[in-house]
């Protein structure tokens, strides 16, 4: 995260296309949100950018700035600089005053630099209203690249960058530079292009709590493929089942080492993911580039380690679609009993420990998993307390042992304050106990909704992309007296044509 200046008053921050400035309904993270999750920032909207802006985005940081804020946009003293990438035009440099929503408003153009097939214009304006310079810029006859709700063609970005924000109330000017792919396009979008311009949401973004993400998701590049960032090393997964990996590797070596680059990578792995891995291996095969990868190797979250391995065959060990999920976990576990349902390598766990839990009970039928757990554990020096307990056990039966507990000996039985039950779609268990979550999640709801204490509150999550959404969220509304649903972390949007990637659910008894 890229914090650009920060005082007693104002806070400015380089706000990356794809996050809203505020959050349009509960359960879902805008820019305000989302400091206030993961940098424990209480902020104030003095200004916004839309969805698709990047760039400099001014906050205050209590009511008396607001204040002020208003009675500078008032009186224009302010001035803010945009770039922006359109069509090109015979105009060089022009003021657009047309009056926007019934009240004055004015834009001043100057073009930049012209490419074969698109130009680079600079737009300053003293105040914003609603899509100034979007509008003011279809007016002109250049509606921005990306900008589809003013006609402007078609890309995976809104193409519009606030450069500089020059403010009464700091002595300096708040700057950053458009992205460097924004000269790439004048002569046309290639998918270099569209690949910087997608992983550019996410990094460096969110490179001010972890070192992994997710760079371009699956269903926005017109390969089938999702391509993540672990540490110094590229992940991509190939979705294409016939598509060996070594091929999907040559056909992209040029695009990725330009991601490399672009993310300060040092190489990666790429793998051929198998439709149904149940009897096999999770990836077909593998191919790997650039420097030699560790068989494991630690990546941070927060202030917290996870170990990772990218060679192998089975999942790398860190779910990224759960960042926000874990810093949920963390503000809701110091002094709770916690229970980790389908624990797989304990990163809920270790959040908990760290946030000061009572108790974390991590449960998971792989051993390997909870050695994996175990370690993290470790790595994170939270071990030696001895609040942290490992549980190798069906989590059917575990449940059933917890309600036999307290059925047999209620005025005995402890009840937990924090359940984190995140189910893997199938898992095969032994003969006749496989375990499909769409066939066991009302009984899962009902068990741990039945050993949560009178206040407690419980994380679901699964991601059967086939399953209804509507029937695991009624089974939980059935259950719980409120559920919100949870968007997943901005690097994993919900692409046309694809399913939501997770279901997230918090839910209070």
């Amino acid at each position: 995260m890229a914090f650009l200046y920060q005082d007693s008053n104002w806070l400015a921050v380089n706000k990356p296309s794809g996050i809203s400035t505020h959050s349009a309904y509960e359960g879902d993270l805008g820019l305000v949100e989302w400091l206030l999750l993961h940098h424990d920032l209480r902020v104030h909207i003095c200004s916004r950018l839309d969805k698709g802006t990047s760039g400099v985005l001014l906050f205050g940081l209590n009511p008396k700035a607001v204040a002020k804020a208003q009675v500078i946009h008032e009186q224009e003293l302010a001035q803010k600089t945009y770039f922006f990438i359109a069509g090109k035009s015979s105009k060089t440099s022009w003021i657009c005053s047309d009056p926007l929503d019934g009240k004055p408003c004015k834009t001043h153009f100057n073009k930049i630099q012209e490419g074969s097939v698109y130009a680079l214009y600079e737009a300053l304006i003293h105040r914003g209203r609603t899509h100034q310079i979007r509008r003011h810029a279809a007016a002109s006859g250049i509606p921005l690249l990306g900008d589809s709700e003013y006609k402007g063609p078609e890309f995976s970005r809104l193409c519009l960058h606030c450069s500089k924000v020059d403010w009464p109330e700091i002595d300096h000017v708040l700057r950053v530079d458009p992205p460097h792919w924004f000269g790439l396009c004048l002569n046309g979008v290639s998918e270099e292009v569209t690949s910087l311009a997608i992983a550019e949401k996410r990094h460096p973004f969110l490179s001010g709590i972890t070192d992994c993400c997710r760079l371009v998701h699956r269903g926005e590049f017109s390969e089938n493929i999702a391509i993540d960032k672990y540490g110094e090393w590229l992940c991509v997964t190939g979705f294409d089942e016939s598509f060996p990996a070594k091929q999907l590797l040559y056909k992209m070596q040029d695009l990725l080492d330009s991601l490399s680059h672009s993310c300060g990578c040092q190489g990666g792995v790429v793998k051929t993911n198998l439709r149904d891995p149940h009897k096999r291996k999770l990836f077909a095969d593998i191919a790997t580039w650039g420097k030699a990868i560790p068989d494991s190797f630690l990546v941070r979250e927060h202030d917290l380690h996870f170990t990772v391995q990218l060679n192998d065959r089975q999942h790398t060990g860190l779910f990224l679609d759960h960042r926000d999920s874990r810093r949920r976990i963390a503000k809701a576990a110091k002094g709770k009993r916690v229970a980790n349902l389908f624990a797989f390598t304990c990163s809920f766990s270790v959040y908990a420990l760290a946030a000061g839990a009572e108790v974390v009970f991590s449960v998971d039928l792989a051993a390997g998993c909870l050695k994996r757990g175990r370690e993290n554990v470790e790595t994170n020096q939270l071990a030696k307390t001895g609040n942290a307990k490992f549980i190798k056990e069906d989590t059917r039966k575990w449940l059933a042992r917890q309600i036999r507990k307290k059925q047999n000996d209620g005025s005995e039985f402890n009840p937990f304050d924090l359940i984190i039950c995140d189910p893997p779609v199938f898992a095969s268990a032994g003969k006749r106990n496989s375990f499909h979550v769409e066939k066991e999640w009302p009984s899962l709801v009902r068990d741990v909704h039945t050993i949560l204490s009178k206040d407690g509150e419980a994380l679901f999550s699964n991601n059967h992309q086939a399953g209804s959404e509507a029937i695991y969220y009624d089974c939980l509304k059935d259950v719980f007296s409120n559920v919100i649903r949870i968007k997943p972390p901005l690097d994993f949007p919900q692409t046309a044509g694809q399913a939501l990637h997770v279901r997230i659910y918090w839910c209070r008894k």
